[in-house]
């Protein structure tokens, strides 16, 4: 709290001073002010402090006199005012040229003029900038914490800062998503750093000038953290085109105390109906609810439906620890971390997909309840378009964790429609299941739906009898000695899936019809199976199914 060099110059005898190099720092701020006559400094200024001296200690020693400006940059002095005409004469070029570069405002003070012209002026108006700073700082205070307790929520708080600083304020999370927007231009978008601004903003105890991106617009702001007990909230960005004043840096420190309480409050608030949701979630997930009408009661209580048809998706961080173990710093912080942003991703898609999506961390997964209603489950073909719409969503869900954690793949596993709340436990263990058999079958970073490997989970309940039985139907097909075995294999795959129709068949693998006929032919021969037989087919598909869950293995 003080007044600049510039404002100073017109109090008092300094009215009567001239400004002999320096002006580049005269916007510098003056708290204190003191009068020096020893020929060595050091240890003696402060910060913000206005030197004044006769420079009678130092009147024939140009080094001296050099070294007073350099130790007043040092400790960032406000200036420094001489009495040159008494004992050292006109103002030596040596303190010009490093008053300049120094940026430390060097004034010419005329002899006539006592210290207390000078000294009491400037401390009574430094004491009355202190005085209305005070003020205003309890009235900032005051209006910030009215408007958090009446409007209780964080859009409140930056429009009543963006009317006291006259700027655009945005308030965002730890990840730098816009919460609230507020002031001039408050049409912003995604923001993006620059890597370098990003360490030095995560690493920043108090508010830092950075250069961001938006909406394709560079642009600076002054960034405040939004620490509480070594957490970090978020942070305030104030528009930076022009410099902060004092006050304006008063009324950031305000909006950051009272966000922070905002932010608490409603983690808070959050947390303990997300702990009720979650409570209720894990007991739909583990089967412990044994009553229809008490699960529905309590979800009821929450706002939440569970009489309509649910699908149960399960999204899992593909060899979690793995990835952890390939991260610099404590491994129990990574986790932390990780699992908050990759909760956070997830949500981000699933509120987009639909608002009524119920959702529930497990560790290193996040599993979704999403809703399916009636329109789309009526028949087969709503059910495809069901499927596409939650393909789609879990394509969403792995481009974001891409993007968002580098490194970081997921699989992802869909039930079948839950009819009825008490069936959510079974359906998702088909989502899990279909995890586990997707990372099997196609590897990480896959997306399975459980009709889809339902096939291969009851062939994979058979152990060493599975083998024999896939050795005794296809055995005499799958030798390596066969000539174009992986050929007539795929022939025969394709010939079932089309049912038995040599023409489509013949189609689909871009063969001639009586080149297909000539490989059944050749498959008949080692098999010794009739492939007009229905009952003949059907083991022949279960085999080929068996025969890939095997070579999973």
């Amino acid at each position: 709290m003080g007044i600049t060099v510039r404002e100073a110059l017109k109090l008092g005898g300094l009215r009567r001073a001239k400004v002999v190099a320096g002006e580049a720092g005269l916007e510098r701020i003056i708290k204190y002010v003191d009068i020096l006559e020893i020929p060595d400094p050091r240890g003696w200024f402060r910060a913000n402090e206005l030197i004044i001296t006769t420079g009678y200690a130092i009147r024939n020693d140009p080094r001296a006199q050099a070294n007073l400006l350099l130790e007043l940059a040092r400790t960032n002095g406000a200036g420094l005012a001489v009495k040159f005409g008494r004992f050292i004469g006109s103002v030596p070029e040596e303190m010009r040229r490093l008053a300049d570069e120094l940026k430390i405002p060097l004034l010419d003070v005329p002899d006539d003029i006592p210290y207390v012209e000078i000294t009491n002026p400037l401390m009574a108006a430094i004491v009355n900038e202190q005085a209305r700073q005070l003020e205003y700082s309890e009235r900032v205070h005051r209006e910030l914490t009215r408007v958090a307790l009446e409007a209780s929520n964080i859009q409140a708080v930056a429009a009543a800062l963006a009317t006291l600083v006259e700027r655009e304020v945005v308030i965002c999370d730890e990840e730098l998503q816009p919460l609230a927007v507020s002031g001039k231009g408050s049409a912003v978008g995604a923001l993006q750093l620059p890597p370098e601004e990003i360490k030095r903003l995560h690493s920043a105890q108090k508010a830092v000038e950075i250069t961001l991106w938006s909406r394709n617009v560079r642009r600076r702001y002054f960034v405040a953290p939004i620490d509480v007990r070594e957490h970090r909230y978020g942070y305030i960005l104030v528009d930076g085109q022009t410099p902060l004043s004092e006050l304006n840096q008063i009324a950031l420190e305000h909006a950051v105390t009272v966000t922070a309480l905002q932010m608490v409050k409603e983690e808070a608030v959050v947390e303990a109906r997300r702990s009720l949701q979650r409570d209720l979630l894990e007991d739909l997930i583990a089967g412990a609810l044994r009553h229809r009408e008490l699960a529905i009661s309590r979800a009821e209580a929450l706002g939440i439906l569970l009489e309509e048809p649910k699908v149960i998706m399960a999204i899992d961080i593909d060899d979690f620890t793995g990835y952890l173990l390939h991260q610099p710093g404590a491994q129990e912080a990574n986790a932390g971390v990780l699992k908050r942003r990759f909760h956070r991703a997830v949500n981000s898609c699933f509120m987009a997909f639909d608002r009524r999506v119920l959702t529930v961390q497990r560790s290193d997964s996040v599993v979704g309840i999403l809703p399916a209603n009636g329109r789309e489950i009526r028949g087969a073909e709503d059910w495809r378009v069901l499927r596409g719409m939650l393909q789609e969503l879990a394509a969403s869900i792995q481009l974001k964790i891409a993007r968002e954690l580098d490194g970081v793949t997921v699989t992802i596993g869909i039930s079948s429609i839950a009819a009825d709340p008490m069936e959510i436990s079974e359906r998702y263990q088909e989502a899990r299941t279909a995890i586990r058999l997707a990372r099997r079958l196609n590897g990480k970073g896959t997306v399975a739906f459980w009709e889809d490997v339902e096939l291969y989970h009851v062939l994979g309940q058979s152990g060493e009898t599975l083998e024999r039985f896939y050795r005794s139907v296809l055995g005499e097909l799958d030798r390596p000695e066969v000539k174009n075995r992986e050929e007539l294999l795929e022939t025969l795959r394709v010939y079932l899936e089309c049912q038995g129709n040599v023409m489509a068949s013949a189609a689909k693998l871009y063969i001639h019809r009586n080149t297909m006929r000539y490989r059944l032919q050749r498959i008949e021969e080692l098999l010794g199976r009739d492939l007009d037989s229905p009952d003949e087919r059907l083991a022949l598909w279960l085999a080929l199914k068996a025969r890939g869950l095997i070579r999973s293995e």
